[in-house]
């Protein structure tokens, strides 16, 4: 069963009790919780631009928050910022990501990550990326196959077709701050980036890990895009297994 592809958070199992947070309203609790998630959906680390965060949450719970404790609030405010106190300490970071990714380039460069006590007996991991190992089938006459490979042909045409009218039809939902940054960037519809990555490699993606995708890819140009809607969806028609592979190790997709 492949892995969840979402993006997570997290808190520990007595978040709830924590003496910061009891004393505070449960919108004020809430607020603290969207800003976590905000802040791993935008990639920030936790630190968020003064108008971004006054345009995102009332301003009474970022004051809640920055007054939660006397010397060690739940949020900083400082140097126009709204910071998550200790956010690298219970959240993925941009560093440790990437860290991770130069880990993973680094063992598929040796051939794949070290062995976790494998037996001797076993076999020789498999050279095909992903699980896309074809199968062992039994073996049919030449025009049995033929046929089969036909009607296999179409129907997997017709389900294509179908997925493809589903991509472009569907509603992605989109966070506030995932559209605004997006837009930023001059990445004008994610709805695009989401069915480009779908399209060329095969990999079903969140609106908000397009947004990361497309980060990455104008983050790599050499000079700024004129265009960076049309750049990211043409660098992923020319690079698919490159994209892939960098959505596979950053976000942990299956």
């Amino acid at each position: 069963m492949p892995k969840d592809q979402r993006l997570y958070m997290t808190f520990p199992i007595d978040f709830h009790r924590h003496p910061k947070l009891q004393k505070l309203p449960v919108d004020v609790r809430w607020t603290f919780v969207e800003m976590n998630g905000e802040a791993r959906l935008a990639d920030n680390d936790g630190t968020f631009d003064e108008d971004d965060a006054e345009f995102m949450w009332p301003l009474e719970h970022l004051d809640a928050l920055v007054r939660s404790h006397p010397t060690r609030p739940l949020v900083l405010h400082e140097n126009g910022c709204y910071v998550i106190r200790d956010y690298a300490e219970h959240q993925e970071t941009r560093a440790s990501r990437e860290e991770r990714s130069r880990r993973n380039t680094e063992n598929g460069r040796k051939g794949g990550r070290p062995p976790k006590n494998r037996p001797e007996t076993d076999p020789v991991p498999s050279r095909f990326p992903f699980g896309t190992e074809p199968q062992p089938t039994e073996t049919h006459t030449k025009a049995e196959s033929e046929s089969e490979s036909e009607d296999s042909s179409k129907t997997s045409e017709s389900q294509s077709s179908s997925n493809r009218a589903r991509v472009s039809t569907d509603a992605i939902p989109v966070s506030a701050m995932t559209k605004r940054l997006a837009g930023q960037r001059g990445i004008t519809s994610l709805r695009s980036v989401v069915d480009a990555i779908r399209r060329h490699c095969d990999v079903a993606v969140t609106a908000d890990q397009a947004f990361q995708v497309s980060v990455w890819l104008l983050d790599k140009a050499k000079t700024a895009p004129a265009a960076p809607q049309r750049y990211v969806t043409a660098a992923i028609a020319k690079s698919p297994a490159e994209v892939q592979q960098h959505i596979y190790e950053s976000m942990e997709v299956a």
